[in-house]
């Protein structure tokens, strides 16, 4: 596994350029480029054991620290972790390694990331695998259609209403040895053993990383009320439409999720005009990327098996 870093146009006038900090496995004569987006309080680490799965399988696999993430660049600027600048980031690793498209995999905030590319950038996807993230529309059609889910959601999601406040949310994470991020791995995994010790060290010490707190709270931060998250809003008040998404797509879902209900996924196949298959995991979690890692394997492999996906091989 090879570990290397990325330079790119920060996009705006105010921040330098950045560095991006991946790991990557190229086999011989790849099938095509996967690139795998982690969510929040997690890094590229998250994937390893995919990478080098999937990397047995033929594909090339790319696994970015997302920018303000463990060795990616943290840009000061909360406006620099808009969702527009998260999408630029990953073209440039497309265009980076010399292909057309990539299969884009993404979890929680990754997650969040695939299905605005899909939408808006459909030509550079080759396909959309989502665990435990709802598309936007979907979100906001079933808290539309069900006030009762959008006020259980709302107490659900109530930290992200808390990191809106300065310095108050680091300090509460940072404390106590980041027992607030030990208690979430812990208390959330529906197997009890889906995190080792060493795998919680892990995700400590990429949050100690000078700037990195402030960094990956920035996410909540620069989305929930800029049009990320308002777009949500206006949809749910019947003042947004959302594209469909071509491209074919995959969502796979811890049912046993404590800050997403599983109902914001109802109906979400509304959204799609490609391919859109959706699995739910009664036994898993938000976690389930650590608790189910055979089963997920086996569902990508089988999504792009049977789509027939046309894989880009390198320019």
């Amino acid at each position: 596994m090879q570990r290397s870093f990325l330079t790119i146009s920060s996009k705006t006038s105010y921040e330098k350029d950045l560095r991006i900090h991946y790991m990557e496995e190229k086999p011989d004569n790849p099938k095509g480029l996967m690139i795998f987006l982690h969510g929040f309080s997690q890094y590229w680490y998250v994937w390893k054991p995919y990478l080098s799965h999937f990397s047995k399988e033929g594909f090339h696999v790319v696994a970015p620290d997302m920018r303000g993430f463990n060795d990616s660049d943290k840009p000061h600027a909360r406006s620099s972790y808009e969702m527009k600048y998260l999408m630029n980031d990953v073209l440039e690793l497309i265009h980076h390694f010399g292909y057309e498209k990539a299969i884009v995999v993404g979890h929680d905030w990754g997650g969040s990331v695939v299905w605005e590319l899909a939408e808006h950038y459909s030509e550079k996807i080759d396909a959309a695998i989502v665990i435990n993230s709802p598309h936007r529309g979907s979100y906001a059609a079933n808290i539309r259609k069900n006030p009762l889910l959008n006020l259980r959601q709302m107490l659900r999601s109530w930290y992200i209403y808390f990191f809106q406040l300065p310095l108050l949310p680091e300090w509460a994470m940072r404390c106590c040895n980041f027992a607030w991020l030990e208690h979430n791995f812990r208390s959330w995994a529906r197997k009890k053993d889906a995190f080792s010790n060493e795998d919680i060290e892990h995700y400590k010490a990429a949050l100690r990383k000078p700037g990195a707190l402030t960094s990956s709270i920035n996410y909540y931060r620069a989305n929930t009320f800029g049009e990320f998250g308002m777009g949500v809003v206006r949809a749910a008040m019947g003042r947004k439409q959302f594209g469909k998404i071509p491209v074919p797509s995959l969502l796979l879902w811890g049912d046993q999720d404590p800050p997403l209900d599983r109902r914001l996924t109802d109906n979400m196949e509304i959204f799609f005009t490609g391919t859109f298959k959706s699995v739910h995991i009664s036994d898993a979690s938000h976690w389930i990327l650590h608790e189910h890692f055979e089963r997920v394997c086996k569902e990508i492999e089988s999504f792009i098996d049977r789509t027939n996906i046309n894989i880009n091989k390198d320019l």
